[in-house]
């Protein structure tokens, strides 16, 4: 199957905790698959940081809030950036951290929602790095967005936080090398678009 022949659009949502390589591994993807990258720190954190934003650590919850938060409104951002591109008949991979949308089906429903497009060409990849690890890479990368996370790694990598995601979705290993990890996604992803 040739991945980059024209089709209808479709959506990789590439989600996991910070630090786990998902950022890597959806530039990686993009490149590969000739699609678009929209990554909610390149799309929002120019702002927020402007703003006097903190980093936030992601939590996930079932139900949208009554009231948008800062983190709210960058995924926003983020979702109509997104929908924007689908409408004009372009591919793309989209990462961010995802975790209520990845936790909870009624949070992934809305997400398929907003972007307008049949749920069957909407697919998750989630990138799973041991905890162990998502430490140690914070440490290596000493940016000063990780500090409060790398100080207190119980609440920032909490069991619902690491947990797989509630919803179907293409496993990644965070251990593999960058080519394994492209290799691996590729394969399951083929096979899934041939059942669809």
């Amino acid at each position: 199957m040739n991945l980059t022949e024209e089709r209808a659009a479709e959506a990789i949502i590439v989600c996991g905790v910070p630090a786990s390589g998902k950022t890597t591994f959806a530039h990686d993807l993009a490149r590969e698959l000739h699609w678009t990258i929209l990554d909610l720190d390149t799309v929002t954190n120019p702002l927020f940081e402007h703003m006097g934003g903190e980093f936030l650590v992601d939590v996930p919850t079932a139900q949208p809030a009554a009231r948008a938060s800062v983190n709210d409104i960058r995924y926003t951002c983020l979702f109509d950036t997104t929908r924007e591109n689908l409408a004009l008949g372009n591919s793309v991979v989209v990462v961010a951290p995802f975790t209520s949308e990845r936790t909870f089906p009624a949070a992934w429903a809305r997400l398929i929602e907003r972007l307008a497009i049949p749920e069957p060409r909407v697919h998750l990849a989630w990138m799973d790095t041991p905890p162990g690890e998502v430490v140690r890479r914070m440490r290596l990368r000493g940016a000063a967005r990780d500090l409060d996370k790398v100080k207190n790694p119980e609440r920032f990598l909490s069991p619902e936080v690491t947990q797989a995601p509630g919803v179907g979705h293409i496993r990644i290993d965070g251990l593999l090398t960058p080519r394994q990890q492209l290799e691996h996604f590729l394969s399951d992803f083929a096979v899934r678009e041939a059942v669809h």
